[in-house]
């Protein structure tokens, strides 16, 4: 149950084959030792009687559990497939297969090569926690991250953003250095955690309004000629239409929203604007769970590309829970050039839903039919 982008390094100490404590290794060149409160209680979860450890199979929805074999287990999987059709098939993995080897996401991977190779659909795990906000970051501007040490070395400026260091512990004192450097630091969250403790300004915002903040930012940069143009001539779209949309989002009127006060808003899109290399490490799950989480994440996307800060060392988005960094898809082995074509659900929850409603509204024995653009799972 390792974390990204922790992996902290774990000693195991085993008697009689069990094993009885899991410690830091303090010869791991990042955790140096450390180990959360989950990582030194992960011996609870061998012994753990009520830990599954096989298959258990049921006739119908009010039928008692029951042990079955492996092969049956796989059997009566793939007979469903069969009868479903590949595009009436979805894989969607459980965040266990995705953190318990969090550094090479193997299992995963291995289960999204077989889903392109099938031409089934694959829905990521993190669809419940923080993926619309990862797509929104990915969909508008930047979806690798900068490291923690780059932070350390480079940055000048670091914006918490919903990024809580308990969750990410050893990110701590990168930043720690980066302030021993003179960088500044900046949390935006909707409480004082651990973070503001390690920063010099900490702006509480209502929970949900992150988007709002990021836009009326935009419009400070904007309007008071803060933008470095030749990298949005070379880099970017939709720069007018932007502008356009920004025009209506003042400070003033995301004050009224996010309970921030217009002038902190102002001071701190100048400062961002300013310093260079900026770096904002976006929380991994936090405001992407609201409603409009994904458009926060879309919003905070545009201000690296509206300042100039995508590129450079110290700049950018910095490390967060989730994201691959650069080099890591170099090695990717998912296949999707290989995907045969077909019609895809939308990896967004009430989409999924809708299409299981839909599913389940079929007579009975009766195989998937296509729904408009969506096809019925």
């Amino acid at each position: 149950m390792n974390c990204h982008p922790t992996l902290c390094g774990m000693l195991v100490e085993v008697e009689d084959g069990r094993v009885v404590r899991v410690s830091g290794d303090p010869d791991n060149p990042d955790s140096r030792g450390f180990l959360c409160v989950r990582g030194q209680a992960s011996p609870e979860i061998l012994d753990n009687s009520r830990r599954l450890l096989h298959p258990m199979m049921r006739a119908t929805r009010r039928s008692p559990w029951r042990r079955a074999t492996w092969d049956e287990a796989l059997d009566r999987i793939t007979a469903a497939m069969h009868t479903a059709g590949r595009e009436a098939v979805a894989t969607w993995p459980g965040h266990g297969i995705f953190a318990n080897n969090y550094g090479t996401r193997i299992h995963s991977h291995l289960l999204r090569r077989f889903s392109n190779l099938y031409g089934c659909q694959w829905w990521s795990p993190a669809i419940i926690c923080w993926a619309l906000g990862g797509f929104g970051l990915g969909l508008t501007g930047l979806l690798e991250p900068n490291t923690k040490e780059d932070m350390s070395a480079h940055a000048n400026l670091v914006v918490l953003w919903g990024a809580n260091l308990a969750s990410q512990p050893n990110t701590a004192r990168h930043l720690a250095a980066a302030r021993r450097r003179g960088a500044g630091v900046v949390t935006v969250d909707i409480r004082e955690t651990e973070a503001s403790a390690q920063s010099d300004e900490t702006l509480l915002i209502r929970p949900g309004t992150d988007a709002a903040l990021a836009l009326a930012l935009q419009h400070v940069i904007v309007a008071e000629g803060l933008v470095d143009r030749d990298f949005v001539a070379r880099h970017t779209v939709g720069y007018d239409r932007l502008v356009a949309h920004l025009a209506a989002h003042t400070p003033a009127w995301a004050a009224r929203i996010t309970g921030i006060a217009a002038e902190r808003i102002v001071a701190l899109a100048r400062r961002y604007a300013s310093t260079r290399p900026a770096m904002i490490v976006v929380g991994g799950s936090s405001m992407h769970k609201a409603s409009n989480g994904w458009l926060a994440a879309r919003a905070i996307a545009c201000l690296p590309a509206l300042t100039g800060q995508v590129g450079i060392a110290g700049g950018g988005l910095g490390p967060r829970h989730g994201a691959s960094l650069r080099g890591q898809v170099l090695g990717n082995i998912v296949a999707l050039e290989r995907r045969p074509p077909g019609d895809d659900v939308p990896n967004q929850m009430s989409r999924i839903t809708e299409a299981l409603v839909v599913r389940r509204r079929q007579p009975r024995g009766r195989g998937p039919r296509a729904t408009g653009s969506r096809r019925v799972v």
